[in-house]
């Protein structure tokens, strides 16, 4: 019995090494090299994405012309149209969002820059707003004489709330109201 206690602890303390050198060797592949293997990746995809693009552009041709080879016209213009319809759609909202995207942009110019900003494309436009917009306002700063109460409604209040800051204020020697001492 003693002997498979020993051979159990072998395998955990084999794991535990395996899992630390593999550790190990994820830590210490280079950033040039991990760079490179992303990249690669990165170009697979968009290689693996024109290749399904095209691929369906085949089935569609193949499609396309099977029809026609037998003669079902009627069903190749209904597919077309329809097809067209899906797109004038599309491009009616697009058009429409554009428009209303650029008038809200221009509302956020001044009046009399709108006229010149009017002719930019979308793009600049939203940029040129954005700087425009973008530019931080002064905060607003309190330019009131302090009270005599320190910014409080009662000198009970700012005993209570602060008392070092009452305390300081009220001094004679700190509050820049010294006293002479001959008398009161």
């Amino acid at each position: 019995m003693s002997e498979e206690k020993v051979e159990v602890q072998d395998v955990k303390q084999d794991t535990a090494a395996t899992a630390s050198e593999e550790k190990q060797s994820v830590n210490s592949v280079p950033y040039s090299r991990f760079s490179e293997l992303v990249d690669e990746k990165n170009t697979l995809k968009v290689q693996l994405d024109s290749l399904n693009k095209e691929a369906k552009q085949q089935a569609e041709d193949r499609k396309l012309k099977e029809m026609e080879s037998k003669g079902e016209y009627e069903k190749i213009m209904a597919d077309m149209s329809s097809k067209l319809e899906t797109a004038e759609t599309k491009a009616k909202a697009f058009d429409e969002y554009q428009a209303s995207r650029r008038e809200s942009l221009l509302s956020k110019l001044p009046e009399d820059d709108r006229g010149i900003y009017d002719g930019l494309s979308l793009e600049k436009l939203e940029v040129h707003v954005d700087k425009f917009s973008s530019k931080p306002n002064p905060a607003n700063v309190d330019n009131s004489k302090p009270t005599e109460t320190g910014g409080y409604s009662s000198f009970a209040e700012w005993a209570a709330l602060d008392p070092k800051g009452y305390e300081k204020a009220n001094t004679p020697q700190t509050s820049g109201k010294i006293k002479i001492g001959y008398g009161n």
